[in-house]
């Protein structure tokens, strides 16, 4: 094993890597999204980072001791990963309130909290390479079986870290569990047993134990705190898709939950149990303008779900009818039903035995694409924020949207837009592409008394 040691850290730091990487959009998320213009900002600095610890740690290299150069490089990485969690929320507050060009926000947001973390990490290829090209002869071998590893050790961290531990731990307790690796990496590096450092390797690892346990406990009251509605508490938990923040507030003087994906509102109910199957988002009252054809409306598909908000009120409202719902996110609907009273909805109504509601847990350009039943309604709420679930929108997914639909049946879809000027592109696009395909397109502003070139919930309803 200790012949393989360097080899086995090489893997670790890589896979560490690119976990950061894909914690660093976590982070950011809430504040400035989860767009293109955030993954760029990451990737970007990361790489950047990367590249300056790639150049620091050739120098270092070059040095006597560079073992004993590893050992801190590899401590203070662990030190300042250790301090994203500590700061992020704080820092990360300022600068979205500050400055408000999302780009400029998410390049210093990465800079101020990734970069040290993620440069330091990048010395390490070199001085590994070092200690190990100890013949010349066999420095080809060497330097493919270190680069080789580091990349191995990277595909591994994205698939283990995306796939499994971002959606089951959350981003803050890996970040916490990082620093706790990283530290003991650097206790097994270096022969040279000085109780000092023995200590400050101890400490930083309590550190993070302690902290790490009191996050999670504290995140874990949080959730009670929210469901026992009370304010000014928010309990986050990542998905698979995205970054969860779940809180209650007040609307018109009634107590409401509010569900946040990344940075985007996606979901609200009223926290009165009464009240908990009614609307609060003006916008999905415009939902029940399918009941004004000239036509029966029985069978419904919404393509997504997040708080399920118009799938309570359409069934708890609508007794005979029938609804599927299509959400990307398994972890979302499990969530609706602990915060946003869809088990109460499922229990009341006897769903389970009815089926008059099926969850489908799938991607809606998928489900579509293999679907075989035929809907009197297709309702589509598939947003992030303001943007809309862009697969959703081509003209092929439109033409695959009309065959799941019977004969004059309704497609009504949800668009975040102006009516007018330089925000009004998206509409008219969309309303061009549903024109190729449906003989009538009707564009609905949820909020008529607005300015036409403000943006606003506009219900677009299509038919034949």
């Amino acid at each position: 094993m200790k012949k393989y040691r360097y080899e086995i850290i090489i893997f670790i730091i890589e896979a560490i890597c690119m976990t950061l990487e894909l914690i660093a959009s976590r982070v950011l998320s809430p504040y400035f999204g989860n767009s293109n213009i955030v993954w760029t900002s990451v990737i970007g600095i990361i790489l950047l980072s990367s590249s300056v610890g790639n150049y620091m740690g050739g120098k270092i290299a070059d040095k006597n001791e560079c073992e004993k150069s590893l050992k801190y490089i590899v401590l203070e990485a662990s030190f300042f990963i250790f301090l994203i969690p500590i700061i992020q929320t704080r820092f990360l507050n300022i600068v979205a309130t500050i400055i408000k060009d999302v780009k400029i926000g998410a390049i210093i947001s990465t800079i101020a909290l990734f970069f040290i973390p993620s440069a330091f990490l990048g010395t390490i290829i070199p001085i590994v390479l070092k200690i190990k090209l100890n013949k010349i002869e066999n420095a080809g071998k060497t330097s493919g079986t270190v680069y080789a590893l580091s990349t191995i050790g990277g595909i591994f961290g994205t698939f283990v870290s995306g796939f499994l531990l971002i959606p089951n731990f959350g981003s803050v307790q890996i970040l916490f569990v990082l620093s706790i690796i990283l530290s003991i990496i650097s206790f097994f590096i270096s022969t040279n047993k000085k109780k000092l450092m023995n200590i400050i390797i101890a400490g930083i690892i309590t550190m993070n134990v302690v902290l790490l346990a009191i996050y999670s406990n504290n995140n874990l009251k949080s959730g009670e705190q929210v469901l026992n509605g009370e304010e000014n508490t928010k309990v986050s938990l990542d998905t698979q898709y995205g970054r969860v923040m779940i809180y209650n507030s007040e609307y018109n003087g009634e107590e409401i939950r509010i569900m946040n994906i990344d940075s985007g509102f996606e979901s609200a109910t009223y926290i009165d149990e009464e009240k908990c199957n009614e609307l609060v988002s003006t916008y999905t009252k415009y939902y029940d303008l399918m009941f004004k054809s000239k036509y029966d409306v029985d069978d419904v598909l919404m393509i997504g779900g997040a708080g399920y908000s118009y799938p309570k009120y359409f069934i708890s409202h609508y007794e005979d009818k029938r609804m599927d719902v299509v959400e990307i996110d398994g972890e979302i609907t499990e969530i609706a039903k602990k915060y946003f009273f869809l088990d109460k909805l499922i229990d009341d109504y006897k769903l389970n035995e009815n089926k008059r509601l099926n969850l489908i847990n799938e991607d809606g350009r998928t489900y579509l694409n293999k679907n075989k039943k035929k809907y009197d309604a297709i309702l589509n709420d598939a947003f992030s924020g303001e943007n809309p679930a862009k697969t959703l929108t081509t003209l092929e997914n439109i033409k695959q949207t009309k065959e799941a639909l019977t004969e004059n049946g309704l497609y009504l879809s949800n668009v975040v837009s102006a009516m007018e000027g330089k925000d009004s592109r998206f509409i008219r696009a969309e309303v061009n592409t549903l024109k190729r395909v449906f003989k009538n397109v009707y564009v609905i502003p949820c909020n008529p008394e607005v300015s036409a070139e403000t943006k606003q919930n506009i219900m677009v309803i299509s038919t034949d």
